[in-house]
């Protein structure tokens, strides 16, 4: 009997998701190719949603974990420090999107089915913004104003060339309205 360990199934189960698709995928064919009885394998996971809840979290805490240590610079303001940090939340968002747009897709179409898991994901970002600006209550409404850059929805538009443009056009409303 194999040993698992959660990394070992996670490889297991992305590459499976790859090949047959989320719906194709089933815990008993997981276990079969780990090496393991289905019985075995539910010691683990509770069922095929857990896994997947678990895989996603697990890609989203990692995708995301430079944005929520990111600390600002010495000597610069709070407007510039958000400026900096919103631009690295669109940036990464963009980069994960071109590095691996399968999987991209994959696990954004998973997680904005999964409303709990983005909510707690949007909170814990706009917590961040909001130590890194310094207004209490703002956080989701300024993701909210930059949802064009990080949401998936719009990855297919993130390459038009007015992308920079449009971002540093959003953030002068920001930044003369609120900071």
């Amino acid at each position: 009997m194999a040993i698992l360990s959660k990394e070992k199934i996670f490889a297991v189960t992305e590459g499976m998701i790859m090949r047959k698709g989320v719906q194709k995928t089933t815990l008993s064919d997981i276990a079969k190719e780990l090496g393991v009885t289905h019985a075995a394998f539910y010691k683990h996971y509770k069922n095929k949603e857990d896994l997947l809840q678990q895989l996603a979290l697990r890609w989203l805490e990692t995708t995301s974990k430079e944005l929520v240590e990111w600390e600002a610079p010495k000597g610069i303001s709070s407007a510039e420090a958000l400026h900096e940090w919103l631009w690295l939340l669109a940036s990464t968002k963009k980069r994960l999107y071109h590095d691996d747009e399968r999987m991209f897709r994959l696990y954004t179409d998973y997680l904005e089915s999964t409303q709990i898991l983005v909510k707690e994901h949007l909170e814990k970002l706009a917590l961040k913004v909001e130590s890194i600006s310094g207004v209490k209550k703002m956080g989701q409404a300024l993701l909210t104003a930059f949802v064009y850059f990080h949401n998936p929805y719009f990855a297919d538009r993130w390459d038009n060339e007015f992308y920079k443009e449009t971002f540093e056009d959003v953030w002068g409303l920001i930044a003369n309205k609120l900071l």
